[in-house]
């Protein structure tokens, strides 16, 4: 949890005067020029930002708490401590983001080579309908693209337990992960949705 994300934002913008919506979504009013509605609020993020011109009614849920008293400052220690817990989380979510990267990359030239290959067995088998080494090709080719863009949708659309869990995982745990995904038939998004692989 970050600094400001530790105060009810809500609250604290109803303290210093600013309205809520009328209906629940929309702009607050600011309290800064006669309540008209020009705040917009993030409450999960604990952001606001008055769009009026000239107004410097922003910051969020923690600068709105120091500013009423209810926050103290930080001493240097625990600011120091602050920045390097989250230059640390920013590194890990850099290093993340490069290993998805790279898998997507790896993922999607298999699937490139996979479809390049069925296309050239198909010609194959057209030529030569009995050609027992065509049929074992395509028969390998379509279990494995089923099984590829599974993965590939995991690593590019997965969530981030998912994602890591495969990441971090040897070759025989992700192809059991690959399977349950298959029969479950798709892969819960990041961002709450599900994406069928069949």
């Amino acid at each position: 949890m970050t600094a400001a994300t530790q105060f009810d934002l809500a609250a604290l913008l109803e303290r210093v005067g600013a309205r809520p919506p009328r209906y629940g979504r929309g702009k607050w009013g600011c309290p800064k020029h006669s309540g008209s509605p020009s705040v917009s609020v993030d409450l999960d993020r604990g952001l606001f930002n008055c769009h009026h011109a000239g107004c410097d009614f922003h910051g969020n849920s923690f600068t709105l708490a120091r500013g009423l008293g209810l926050a103290r400052r930080l001493i240097p220690a625990e600011a120091r401590a602050l920045r390097v817990e989250r230059e640390r989380a920013d590194a890990a979510a850099r290093a993340f983001l490069v290993r998805v990267r790279g898998a997507r990359f790896g993922l999607s030239a298999i699937h490139i080579e996979l479809l390049n290959l069925q296309d050239r067995v198909h010609e194959r088998l057209k030529a030569n309908c009995e050609d027992d080494a065509g049929w074992e090709a395509l028969a390998y080719i379509y279990s494995e693209l089923p099984r590829v863009r599974t993965e590939l949708i995991m690593v590019s659309e997965g969530t981030i337990e998912d994602r890591l869990a495969w990441l971090n995982a040897d070759e025989e745990t992700r192809h059991k992960m690959i399977n349950r995904t298959l029969q479950v038939g798709g892969v819960p998004t990041f961002d709450g949705k599900f994406i069928k692989t069949g």
